[in-house]
């Protein structure tokens, strides 16, 4: 019961803030805390028939992804709904104690959630070059003739590993194939979504629409002085650029509106608990 408990509190969170990233490209503090307090909640009122180490696992899943949260988001990977949830989903799945195989199962929703994310993440990507094709393709001709040389060192390189890997089917060693490809294809996928990031994703916000966690895509100048550096807005900035646009010195920013990532956690948790219920069934 407990487990189930957890588990329904996390998917009407996870599918709620899905909604509300698709939506709106923002996730509400009230639901991202509501997910920490409840998770942490439950654990308490169950931790007086099934043990304290019932609540000390989901305060143990809290404080990792508290750190890795604020890894990723103080390095502009991930906006604060992101990280919150994150968090939220740490004191769910939290980290057993005393420690056993189930202690890393935090582990793999995080890798899971990688995974899952970066697959999503180049479909959403695709998907929008297609819509914004003409802004897209430009951009990417331009970029493509501007690494000329790029284009005829890589070539070279796989031309190399190709010739390595004909030498290598007559001694036997032909598992170098894949890595015949690997050079070209990681570039254009490089240049291919970088192009994307700065074509589709960069757009002017006017202020009062600012919110927090939104990406500045650069400085803020006023008086030719750097008023305000690129950066993830929090409070404070928005504040000041609020303060900036009452005094009629600035009407709107360049932000960078990023792939709603949200949803990659519904993927990631519904992955895990299907894995986790299949793997019950073939042990009992």
């Amino acid at each position: 019961m407990f487990e189930v408990i957890l588990s329904v509190i996390a998917l009407l969170a996870i599918v709620i803030a899905s909604y509300c990233d698709l939506r709106w490209r923002e996730v509400p503090d009230w639901l991202n805390y509501g997910l920490i307090f409840a998770a942490l909640g439950t654990r308490a009122i169950f931790s007086f028939t099934n043990g304290w180490e019932t609540l000390l696992s989901g305060a143990l899943g809290f404080a990792v992804c508290f750190s890795i949260a604020c890894l990723f988001y103080y390095s502009n990977q991930w906006g604060g709904g992101d990280s919150k949830l994150l968090m939220g989903m740490g004191a769910v799945i939290g980290i057993t104690y005393p420690f056993n195989n189930s202690s890393w199962n935090l582990l793999w929703f995080f890798l899971t959630l990688l995974t899952l994310g970066a697959i999503y993440g180049l479909l959403w990507v695709i998907g929008l070059a297609v819509k914004e094709r003409k802004r897209f393709w430009p951009s990417f001709k331009k970029n493509l003739y501007e690494h000329k040389l790029m284009h005829l060192v890589l070539g070279i390189i796989s031309l190399l590993l190709f010739v390595l890997f004909l030498f290598g089917l007559k001694y036997h060693f032909s598992y170098v194939w894949p890595l015949v490809p690997f050079p070209l294809l990681t570039f254009y996928l490089f240049l291919f979504v970088t192009t994307v990031e700065n074509s589709c994703f960069i757009m002017k916000r006017a202020i009062p629409k600012l919110t927090e966690g939104d990406w500045l895509a650069e400085e803020v100048k006023i008086n030719e002085k750097i008023f305000l550096k690129k950066k993830t807005l929090e409070k404070e900035d928005l504040d000041k650029l609020k303060k900036l646009q009452r005094e009629g010195k600035l009407e709107q920013v360049l932000v960078r509106e990023g792939v709603p990532f949200i949803p990659s956690f519904f993927l990631a948790y519904v992955t895990f608990l299907t894995l986790g219920s299949f793997s019950y069934f073939i042990l009992f």
